[in-house]
């Protein structure tokens, strides 16, 4: 079962210039910047409440940010849930029908384990699970 939202993903085009947007309005700076080679993404975290905000710059033109840019501009990439065992997660998602892009997890931001669900069995919305790794 999802637990939360764990966070929402915002693709950016500038980092540096999203960091100092989002920290004016939330009154805060972000509290954290991580990059994922793998993903070929350079992230920045936000507190706002119990909410958190993941921002998404691409570190090269084949990451799948630098896509989601070229192709929908900048915005809310996904929507990420917490799951405690994101392995038997990904087997009830797929018993009910869903798409899931990476059935093996990986490791993601913020010491997470990571899958995603294709977009076209989710209303248009990219899903993530996470799962913190311990």
């Amino acid at each position: 079962m999802m637990d939360k939202i764990e966070h929402i993903g915002i693709a950016v085009k500038d980092l540096k210039k999203s960091n100092q947007l989002f920290a004016a309005l939330f009154g805060e700076k972000h509290y954290k910047t991580e990059e994922v080679f793998s993903e070929g993404v350079k992230t920045s975290f936000f507190k706002t409440g119990l909410n958190k905000i993941e921002l998404l710059e691409a570190t090269n033109l084949e990451s799948p940010i630098a896509k989601f840019i070229a192709k929908k501009g900048e915005g809310i990439h996904h929507i990420a849930f917490a799951v405690t065992d994101i392995k038997a997660e990904i087997e009830r998602l797929k018993k009910e029908g869903f798409t899931v892009l990476n059935e093996i997890p990986k490791k993601g931001a913020d010491n997470k384990l990571v899958v995603f669900l294709h977009p076209k069995t989710t209303n248009g919305v990219l899903i993530e699970l996470c799962q913190e790794i311990e």
